[in-house]
C-alpha cells in the first residue's frame, strides 16, 4: 500500500489542477511533489495525470483513484480535527458510576462546575450500586466510579483512592423523644422499630457490622432501597431511621430530627475514587478528576483501603 502521504498530495494536485499551486498549498518543493506522483504511479502501474498547457487533468484511472481517494483523506482530516477538539475540550465524554448519596453530597457540585467550564463535554452520570460500577469499570462502560468503605477484598486491578469521610447516623423525630439527649447502647434499642437500607448496600453491611461487635441483635422493620425514603418515614414518626448524616443533615439543624448518642459511636468510612490501574483515561476524565480535593483524584496513586466490609450501595 502507497503512503498516506502520497494520496493527500495526489488529492491536493487534483484539486488544484496544477503541480506548482499543489506543491505551494502543501509547502513543499515542486520537484519533491512531481517526484511523489511518479512513485504513486509506479506502485499503481497506471498513470494518474495528463499533462495540459493549463496543468494537468485526472486520467481515467486517476478519476477513479480519486473517488476513494477523496473520501479517505476527508476522514483522516475529519478525525484529526475531532482530536484538536478533545484537546481543546470542545468534545469528548465524561463517564461516572456512582450511589444517589455519592452523586447528591459529593459529585453535583463538580458536576456543575465542570459543565459551566466545558459546556460541550458529554456527561453520562450513572446511579448503580458498587458491584455495577466495578463491573462497568471492568467492561469499559465508565471511566471511573466512586463507592463507599470500607473495602476488604480489593481487586488488584483497581486503584482505590480516599476523597472524603462519612459518618453514619440513627435518627429520630420526636415520636421517640424518650430516646434523646441520652447515650444508648445498641442492645437498649432492640425493642424500637428501624428503618435501614435494603442488604445488598454497603452501608447496610457496614451497620450490621456496628451492630455484631457491639452485640445488639437488631432487625429493620423496614428496608428501602433510597437514602430519602428512610428520612421520610423517620419524619414520620415511623421508626428510627439509619442514614448517612448528609441526608439527615438539613432536617437535624432544623431540629425535625435528632440524632441519637451511641456508645460505642459508630466509626467513620471513607468515599473511594476507583478507576483501573494504569488504564489510559480521557482527557475530558484527566481533566475533571484534577478538579477533584487534594488532587488525589488525578489518579496517580492508590492509598490504602481501610478494612472490613462488603462492597455494595453507598
Amino acid at each position: 500500500m502507497a503512503n498516506l502521504e502520497h494520496y493527500r498530495i495526489f488529492c491536493k494536485i487534483a484539486d488544484c489542477g496544477s503541480i506548482s499551486k499543489a506543491a505551494d498549498q502543501l509547502f513543499v518543493s515542486q520537484p519533491a511533489v512531481s517526484l511523489t506522483i511518479k512513485q504513486l504511479e509506479g506502485e499503481l502501474g497506471v498513470a494518474l495525470f495528463a499533462r495540459t498547457q493549463r496543468g494537468v487533468n485526472l486520467t481515467p484511472e486517476g478519476e477513479l483513484l480519486y473517488s476513494f481517494a477523496k473520501q479517505g483523506v476527508n476522514y483522516l482530516r475529519t478525525g484529526e480535527e475531532k482530536m484538536k477538539e478533545l484537546n481543546l475540550f470542545k468534545a469528548g465524554s465524561l463517564r461516572v458510576g456512582a450511589s444517589d448519596m455519592t452523586i447528591r453530597f459529593f459529585l453535583l457540585p463538580f458536576i456543575e462546575k465542570f459543565r459551566e467550564r466545558y459546556p460541550l463535554i458529554s456527561i453520562k452520570l450513572t446511579n448503580i450500586t458498587s458491584p455495577s460500577i466495578i463491573k462497568r469499570l471492568r467492561d469499559g462502560m465508565i471511566d471511573f466510579g466512586l463507592i463507599s468503605g470500607p473495602i476488604d477484598d480489593r481487586d488488584e486491578k483497581l486503584e482505590y483512592i480516599k476523597l472524603r469521610q462519612i459518618q453514619d447516623v440513627v435518627v429520630a423525630s420526636d415520636a421517640f423523644l424518650i430516646l434523646k439527649e441520652r447515650l444508648w447502647h445498641p442492645s437498649q434499642l432492640t425493642k424500637y422499630p428501624f428503618i435501614m437500607l435494603d442488604r445488598n448496600t454497603n452501608s447496610r453491611a457496614y451497620i450490621e457490622q456496628y451492630l455484631i461487635a457491639s452485640s445488639a441483635q437488631i432487625e429493620p422493620d423496614i428496608e428501602l432501597a433510597s437514602s430519602d425514603l428512610i428520612v421520610e418515614m423517620a419524619l414520620r414518626g415511623m421508626g428510627l431511621g439509619v442514614v448517612s448524616e448528609d441526608f439527615a443533615s438539613g432536617y437535624i439543624a432544623s431540629g425535625r430530627l435528632f440524632t441519637l448518642q451511641l456508645d460505642p459511636p459508630v466509626k467513620p468510612r471513607n468515599l473511594y475514587l476507583i478507576k483501573m490501574r494504569g488504564a489510559a483515561m480521557s482527557a475530558a476524565s484527566q481533566r475533571f478528576l484534577q478538579s477533584m480535593p487534594g488532587g488525589a483524584a488525578a489518579g496517580v496513586t492508590a492509598q490504602t483501603a481501610d478494612n472490613g466490609g462488603r462492597s455494595g450501595q453507598m
